[in-house]
């Protein structure tokens, strides 16, 4: 693999690198899956080069995580791709169960954050109009503010609309380095003087996985 760049971490991925260490061999829950319905003609091949598009656009989404040094790093590749599965299902065994099947193994390939990549998408015909656009990836390389301007890159260069140019991965993570950290932990401890109270974020049995839907224009 030809390297780009080597980044640190943000602190919040590397809570997220901690946790999916300890999930290994479990479900882990900041692996994501964004499951669209599209009917309607679609052509594979060019969602599939909407979808490369949009990767070598954010080479951060291809990220592998090393944590062989003294601090855990990004390393950004300079031919970033995104695995892709095309699948027809439109006749034989029941559709909705090989769909669950590829999408069990995609969300355990992106949790594997030293091995795999973190980000993945696969298209199943289930119909002669109808697909399923499955995009799998980990909270650590894309968070709930980003996934729409993901989804919205990724058509927008299916229907070869002009994007404006990206901005670099490297400037949020060297702005985000050059904080003074003591100064935001003395406003934070001015915020938060004298509270005693725990607040309650989730009841019991909040933690599961809730279920997402999108239809695509008829």
């Amino acid at each position: 693999m030809r390297i780009a760049d080597v980044l640190p971490l943000t602190p919040l991925q590397q809570g997220l690198l901690f946790h999916a260490r300890t999930a290994q061999g479990s479900d882990d829950l900041y692996a994501m899956q964004l499951d669209i319905t599209v009917t309607g003609p679609l052509d594979q091949h060019r969602l599939r080069d909407a979808v490369h598009t949009v990767i070598n656009r954010h080479p951060n989404l291809a990220a592998r995580f090393s944590e062989k040094f003294d601090q855990p790093v990004q390393i950004i590749p300079a031919d970033p791709e995104a695995p892709w599965r095309y699948l027809e299902l439109d006749g034989g065994a029941d559709p909705g169960e090989q769909v669950q099947r590829v999408c069990a193994a995609e969300r355990a390939s992106v949790c594997d954050l030293a091995d795999e990549l973190p980000f993945r998408a696969a298209l199943f015909r289930t119909a002669a109009d109808r697909h399923q656009f499955v995009l799998t990836f980990h909270h650590i390389v894309v968070d709930g503010w980003s996934l729409p301007i993901l989804v919205g890159e990724i058509f927008a260069s299916y229907y070869q609309q002009r994007l404006p140019a990206a901005v670099p991965y490297r400037r949020f993570v060297t702005w985000l380095a050059d904080r003074h950290l003591e100064s935001a932990h003395a406003a934070w401890r001015e915020v938060l003087a004298g509270f005693e109270t725990p607040t309650l974020v989730g009841g019991p049995g909040r933690s599961g996985l809730g279920r997402r839907d999108h239809h695509g224009p008829r």
